[in-house]
């Protein structure tokens, strides 16, 4: 089977992507995608499942760590029980993908898996922001990356994603660097690109040593940028609702609080969530500071998913059930 490993910092697009190639590819062949999400509540999962391929998910950790044990058995139990011809992996958006990729690429795998692929999506809204905050931790990600997609370049102008484009080039110069809009690459450009910038395991253990010499030297903070490890600090508050109904306009007017830098609810990375409203569905979402709301297939349950610092998750809830219909029942 053929590993392709999606990742990217939170907010970037990777579960977009994932149904545009599902939509390409989901019939053509028997595909898996494995989800690991950052907090309890996963969203990704419901968003992917009946887009083409079967759905596995792994939230409430990071399979780069804290999930290492779960990740591998996970992976055993996808190749020997369900036999895709791949699987489509998207770790949490503060995974370490090198390591992601030793235990893909562990003895434990050799005979299951004859190519590993890994595919960085870039938020061209946010990644010099990003890069400077983190810098370890984005050359980390570019330099384990084979293809990079530069996405929502219909978000900013022409000279700001060249830009963003040469300085991710300028990390890793060996790499394809394709711009994008809605998650929807050039396929045959996408293609092209994979089969002709093979990532070996020497290229791997390089940028892994790397990072190990700066590390060791105090030239930086560890790259992976989870809650417990790093200064971001990041933690996540989630809910589900059940069949409640919640007011469109009541949420609308929540994600643009939440956006808001005195909210008094923390300052929030990324907020998305399905939701029932009246009899249809909606996904609402947060992130690069954007806002943005589109309708959704039936769901079985309305559920929200906030990452952030210092969050305060009494406020938020108070501020969800605000957003109930009323005369509906609010024990959840």
């Amino acid at each position: 089977m053929i590993v392709d490993i999606v990742f990217g910092f939170l907010g970037s697009g990777k579960t977009t992507f994932i149904i545009r190639a599902l939509e390409k590819w989901g019939t053509e062949e028997k595909i898996v995608v494995l989800v690991n999400e950052f907090g309890d509540v996963g969203i990704d999962g419901d968003l992917l499942t009946g887009q083409g391929g079967d759905v596995v998910e792994m939230p409430s950790g990071c399979i780069c760590c804290t999930l290492q044990a779960d990740f591998r058995a996970q992976m055993l139990e996808i190749s020997r029980a369900m036999n895709p011809e791949r699987v489509i992996i998207e770790p949490t958006g503060v995974a370490t993908i090198a390591q992601i990729r030793s235990i893909v690429e562990a003895e434990l795998f050799e005979d299951a898996i004859e190519k590993i692929n890994n595919i960085l999506i870039a938020d061209a809204t946010g990644f010099m922001g990003l890069y400077k905050a983190n810098r370890h931790f984005v050359e980390s990600q570019v330099r384990n990356a084979q293809l990079a997609l530069l996405n929502k370049c219909d978000r900013v102008d022409k000279r700001k994603a060249m830009v963003t484009q040469g300085a991710i080039l300028a990390i890793n110069p060996e790499m394809t660097v394709l711009m994008t809009e809605f998650g929807a690459a050039d396929w045959a450009e996408y293609q092209f690109a994979l089969s002709t910038a093979p990532l070996s395991k020497e290229d791997v253990w390089k940028a892994e040593d790397h990072l190990a010499q700066i590390t060791a030297a105090g030239g930086g903070s560890h790259p992976h940028l989870h809650e417990e490890e790093d200064a971001l600090g990041y933690e996540s508050f989630g809910c589900v609702y059940g069949d409640l109904s919640f007011d469109q306009g009541r949420l609308e007017g929540l994600f643009q609080e939440l956006n808001a830098s005195k909210s008094g609810m923390g300052e929030i990375v990324r907020a998305k969530g399905i939701f029932k409203v009246g009899d249809k569905w909606t996904l609402m979402e947060l992130a690069s500071g954007e806002f943005s709301s589109q309708p959704v297939r039936n769901s079985n349950e309305s559920k929200v998913s906030i990452i952030g610092q210092e969050l305060d998750r009494e406020m938020i809830r108070v501020a969800l059930d605000q957003c109930v219909e009323k005369k509906q029942n609010l024990n959840l």
